[in-house]
């Protein structure tokens, strides 16, 4: 059996061995240390349980065997996990049968027995067969009969092996067309509950300035580069206090609610300066900075750590909705590029690199519209890009103060409706568009807009990291 026929059982044992993990390696051989260390880097008995068995089998090299393996899990009281293997495995009963016909032969020849024969030593002739008297088809028999019980093992084990490809390819496919139906799911329910929440922009109406509150300081309620915002479904305002390492949780009337330290997980108490927040359908924050991604919940708990490449940079962060995708923009000094993550923290790939991309570009803030496409603002190219769900670029805007223009867009979000929402940073003033047409300006006289987001109710938040402030802007009723 080799080493990667061994590995493909890792997944089925760790399955069942779980909270037992301790005890099956204990009986592998590993000594408290060890199994502490495995204990502490994982949060769940099934990836503790994994990581032994691949510590085993590195440590192991060719004496890792499946019947090796077996064993300890029979010394364990694990014989459950044994018996699930057979019935999950047909090949390996007929490896152990083999291996008790194996051990029988030792037993007549006078030598030790043992429960798994890992490396059959090759019994001894008899005496008149070393005196000359073998006799020649006899032996050609038997090798023939080993060579065909050889064949028909190598046989079940592909069989086996193809079986659970297909099984596994099965369980995709429903994983699959599950995954797709969840998905028109959540995007129907987006689109209803755009419908039903967001009031319609009214093209004309001016807009005014309800409040503004925070102001430079470390105090309840004061800011210190209050760099990205993002509201809640149940209208909660959540501000990136950059220069506070903290999240800060006002009323859209900018009363505050309560905050939270960001600190990355660890002994360390290292703190994480927050670039840019944003929230998921599950009222958990998403907070990026220079090298983390960090998933909080509403009150702070720290449940998700993603490391990234430290650039130096500011970087943007968005959840898209229907696919609960994360969004990460990135700049390493010469272009940029989009990194995209699971809720669970796996990378999927990253989106704006090579030829599909303007280069070079710096993305700063991103958001996701109700058709599956990316807006990313681009303080190199002073415009907006929009990524569609095929990969292709589109853009508007360019530099300079009129309407259609812009100098370094920062905070970008959407109306409920579709209208595209831009911080121009240098222009001192917050714009809206629809499809890259200009239809008014939200607010004006801004000192440093940065970051710009829309609340259930219409209203648009807008921090200024010029003056530490946070205000809310609404039309005219």
């Amino acid at each position: 059996m080799s080493k990667q026929g061994i590995k493909r059982y890792f997944l089925f044992i760790k399955n069942r061995v779980s909270s037992d993990w301790k005890d099956l390696a204990w009986c592998l051989g590993f000594e408290t240390p060890d199994i502490d260390n495995i204990d502490g880097k994982h949060r769940d008995d099934k990836s503790r349980c994994m990581d032994l068995l691949q510590q085993w089998y590195k440590r192991e090299g060719n004496a890792a065997t499946i019947h090796v393996l077996m064993e300890a899990l029979q010394d364990a009281e694990l014989q459950h996990v044994v018996d699930n293997l057979k019935d999950k495995y047909p090949e390996l009963q007929l490896l152990l049968q083999e291996n008790k016909r194996r051990t029988l032969q030792d037993e007549e020849a006078g030598g030790p027995r043992k429960r798994f024969q890992t490396n059959p030593v090759p019994l001894q002739p008899p005496a008149s067969e070393q005196a000359g008297c073998t006799d020649p088809i006899k032996e050609e028999v038997k090798m023939l009969k080993e060579k065909n019980e050889k064949m028909e093992i190598i046989f079940l084990e592909q069989k086996a092996e193809m079986n659970e490809k297909i099984q596994q390819l099965q369980e995709r496919n429903k994983k699959m067309e599950a995954r797709i139906e969840s998905l028109l799911t959540v995007k129907q329910m987006v689109e209803s509950l755009n419908r039903q929440q967001v009031r319609p922009i009214r093209v004309g109406q001016p807009w005014v300035r309800k409040v503004r509150f925070g102001g430079g300081g470390s105090g309840r309620g004061e800011c210190i580069l209050p760099f990205g915002v993002a509201v809640s479904q149940d209208s909660e305002v959540y501000i990136a206090d950059h220069g506070n390492s903290r999240i800060q949780v006002f009323t859209m009337d900018g009363a505050y609610i309560r905050e939270f330290t960001t600190t990355l997980p660890g002994e360390t108490g290292e703190k994480l300066k927050p670039q840019d927040v944003a929230a998921d359908r599950n009222g958990n924050l998403w907070v990026v900075g220079e090298d983390h991604v960090v998933q909080y919940s509403r009150e702070g708990t720290c449940l998700i750590k993603i490391d990234l490449p430290n650039d130096g940079y500011d970087r943007g962060i968005t959840v898209n909705k229907a696919t609960e995708q994360v969004i990460v923009t990135e700049y390493d000094g010469k272009n940029g590029q989009l990194r995209i993550f699971e809720q669970d923290g796996s990378d999927v790939g990253i989106y704006g690199s090579g030829h599909r991309s303007p280069e070079p570009w710096f993305p700063w803030h991103v958001t996701v519209d109700g058709e599956g496409n990316i807006l990313v603002t681009d303080i190199n190219n002073h415009c907006v890009h929009v990524l569609d769900r095929e990969g292709n670029f589109n853009k508007f805007g360019s530099w300079g103060s009129d309407e259609n223009q812009f100098k370094n867009p920062r905070g970008i979000c959407v109306h409920g409706m579709g209208d595209i929402i831009v911080a121009d940073k240098g222009n001192g003033c917050v714009k809206m568009f629809d499809k890259g047409r200009f239809l008014c300006h939200i607010g004006s006289g801004i000192k440093g807009p940065c970051g710009v987001a829309m609340s259930p109710g219409g209203d648009v938040v807008v921090t200024d990291w010029g003056e530490h402030t946070v205000s809310v802007w609404t039309q005219w009723q």
